[in-house]
């Protein structure tokens, strides 16, 4: 069984994971130095509501997380990050950028924490549709699950909280037809979770890569009982149209349990006729691996 993970390892073959991959892996993600900030992040406009599955993340780094269902976060940051910026954003909210250092000095154990977004509305593309007839097709990757290859969600040497808000993804070669995104297909070949909940991201593209996030609401898929093989999510409630070419992403954002990282793969293929993307973190860079196939596709309706 082979795992692609991410940058400083993009296919491991499992037999040898042992000796090559923890020595790199645990330079990278283990430190023994580290400062826990922990708080909730709440909305702001009067209403202090929790934000859940808020993305919370050292910006354009490896680091980050996903608030929980009461807007919950915890996140650890070494002592070279104290000079970052966190950033914190959601659905339907402006984003914020606040100084670590401040927040590490701010938090005490009798004063978690707090912080405030601001609803701000989806501006959604305008996308002109004709009268024509439209026709249904499927754009993407069919990777199955009877597959030596595997795109993994984690990174074994972080704790779970950690892993949350990582995110895989796919080029959807659309063009500049209208299309009507009606569902998404994607394939687990391992799910050792008893509930695991990820969120649909719709992306817009900026020099080959995942940019703006255009998805007009959070879409939540819940995979219950360990399942795993091709699994499928309706989109049409939500009717997004597009007229180019974008990038289609789960984000993995809930699990239990929570005590130990346990596998959750998605089919891949080598060679693959595809772009796949991944993001290591909530906040991070996007990166790709070319012509590496995914068992993630979209069906849509596709003005002729």
């Amino acid at each position: 069984m082979i795992y692609l993970l991410n940058a400083f390892a993009s296919v491991v073959l499992l037999a040898m994971v042992c000796a090559p991959f923890t020595g790199q892996a645990a330079s990278r993600y283990q430190h023994p130095e580290k400062e826990l900030l922990s708080g909730k992040v709440i909305a702001g406009g009067g209403s202090g509501q929790a934000i859940a599955y808020a993305s919370i993340g050292i910006l354009e780094e490896a680091v980050g997380t996903v608030s929980d269902e009461a807007g919950r976060f915890s996140l650890s940051v070494t002592a070279a990050q104290r000079t970052k910026k966190l950033r914190i954003s959601a659905i339907g909210y402006e984003a914020q950028e606040l100084n670590i250092e401040e927040l590490l000095v701010s938090q005490t154990a009798q004063n978690a924490l707090t912080i405030t977004l601001t609803p701000a509305p989806v501006q959604l593309a305008e996308v002109k549709v004709g009268t024509r007839k439209w026709k249904n097709k499927t754009l993407g990757g069919h990777a199955g699950p009877i597959t030596f290859f595997h795109h993994n969600f984690g990174v074994f040497q972080r704790p779970i909280e950690e892993n949350l808000g990582r995110e895989l993804g796919i080029l959807i070669n659309n063009g500049p037809k209208p299309s009507f995104l009606s569902k998404l297909n994607f394939c687990l070949t391992s799910n050792k979770y008893d509930q695991v909940k990820l969120r649909v991201k719709i992306y817009m593209l900026k020099d080959g890569k995942p940019a703006q996030n255009i998805t007009p609401t959070n879409i939540l898929y819940t995979v219950k009982n360990q399942k795993k093989g091709w699994l499928q999510v309706d989109l049409e409630p939500y009717g997004m149209y597009v007229d180019q070419d974008f990038a289609i992403a789960l984000e993995w954002i809930d699990c239990a349990p929570r005590t130990q990282n346990n596998s959750l793969t998605i089919a891949a293929s080598m060679p693959g006729f595809h772009t796949s993307f991944y993001k290591d973190a909530s906040q991070a860079k996007w990166d790709k691996w070319s012509a590496v196939g995914m068992g993630m596709n979209v069906e849509v309706q596709q003005e002729n």
